[in-house]
């Protein structure tokens, strides 16, 4: 049998490498509560991938929910920044799945696929985690989806903690969405700078909310009275220097319960969704959502009180209140770090010169008319002696 040189080079490779390679250190095996609290967050994220949810919302309101019942503690509280706190089981469910993303008339938009692209977990009951959402921001059944120019996917990006019971399941949690307000955008395929996309936007709200708040759930009961001259002046709208936005905005297809409506929400701060928790626009958009999920509790916060939901927070009570949600400000910092006190930075060291420790070298500097007026002038060097003077120097520092 003959051996080309390649052949024997990797030889030689291997019978060098393979030794080294078992040497290898091995990842120690996860622990059992690693894996539960890695599949239980999996779990609940997969549930948010269309149409898993369908099923789940349509629980929302019973007593249990048998699929969630593993993955939630009955008095699972928590908060989503800058959305808001949810203190209780139903909230939570709400919000986990009914603002997933889902077709809905004729915009379609559904969460395909969830991915937990960060996960640790070094306790029982704390684990942190980043997932990727792929969102389709059309129907990827549809003939053409795909094609250049047309509208295919996006990405939301959901960080943070959890903690967990004795039974392994999220009896609290405290997460972030970046960067929600161009998800929005893109979602949407709309500027919400535009005043015309605010105004349009406020008129959807006012049309949903009379058709989802009825009877004990209205909010805006009709102003009698009222007529669209009156809004557009309140507006600051010329019928004849705006005329195309007044066309495009088409009130006079409102009843006079959603122009009533329409007249309150578009005096409002229109806002941003990347801070919800406040008096506007925005956070109505979406507690309209949540309201389609379950009247009786989201029609009041879409109203023009905002019903203590989309009201003005101060930011301590935003970003600080975690006694009052969580029962503990350190929450999700394990016990096992309780007996670590934090130390302080040592202060710079400050050099004074003693008789043991002379000041540092300096480097001697002569002028121009020096080395002219020097016959015997010679560049000076850095001798060997002064160079050991100098580490001798730092050492000491």
């Amino acid at each position: 049998m003959r051996f080309s040189f390649a052949t024997l080079d990797l030889v030689v490779l291997l019978s060098t490498w393979l030794p080294l390679s078992s040497a290898l250190p091995t990842l120690p095996p996860l622990a059992d509560y690693q894996i539960r609290n890695f599949h239980t967050i999996n779990k609940i994220y997969q549930f948010t991938v269309y149409p898993r949810q369908e099923a789940i919302i349509a629980q929302v309101t019973s007593d249990s929910i048998p699929e969630l019942e593993p993955l939630f503690s009955p008095t699972v509280s928590g908060r989503i920044q800058e959305i808001g706190n949810f203190t209780n089981f139903r909230h939570s469910i709400e919000y986990f799945f009914g603002l997933a993303p889902r077709p809905q008339g004729s915009m379609y938009s559904a969460i395909v696929e969830a991915e937990l692209t960060q996960f640790s977990s070094d306790h029982p009951s704390i684990a942190a985690s980043t997932v990727n959402f792929k969102v389709a921001l059309d129907n990827p059944s549809k003939p053409g989806f795909g094609a250049p120019g047309t509208r295919t996917y996006t990405y939301l990006k959901q960080t943070g903690f959890w903690h967990f019971d004795e039974e392994g399941r999220v009896d609290y949690y405290d997460l972030y969405i970046p960067a929600l307000n161009e998800f929005a955008t893109i979602l949407n395929g709309a500027d919400f700078n535009s005043k015309l996309v605010q105004l349009l936007a406020t008129k959807q709200i006012c049309q949903g909310a009379q058709k989802l708040c009825k009877g004990k759930n209205t909010q805006y009961h009709p102003q009698i009275g009222l007529n669209i001259g009156a809004v557009l002046n309140a507006l600051g709208l010329s019928p004849l220097l705006d005329l195309p936005l007044i066309n495009q905005l088409g009130l006079g297809s409102l009843n006079l319960g959603e122009l009533t409506c329409f007249a309150k929400l578009s005096a409002k701060n229109f806002g941003t969704f990347d801070k919800l928790w406040a008096d506007t626009v925005t956070c109505r958009i979406v507690h309209l959502m949540l309201a389609e999920v379950d009247p009786d509790d989201h029609c009041e916060h879409v109203g023009p009180t905002g019903g203590g939901k989309c009201v003005e927070y101060p930011y301590y009570d935003r970003q600080f209140k975690d006694n009052t949600l969580f029962g503990d400000t350190r929450r999700f910092r394990s016990a096992s770090y309780s007996s670590l006190t934090p130390v302080p930075p040592a202060p710079p060291k400050i050099f004074v010169p003693s008789a043991h420790q002379p000041a540092p070298p300096t480097t001697s500097y002569i002028s121009p008319s020096e080395k002219s007026s020097t016959k015997s002038y010679q560049p000076r060097r850095l001798l060997l002696p002064k160079v050991l003077s100098y580490i001798n120097y730092v050492l000491s520092l």
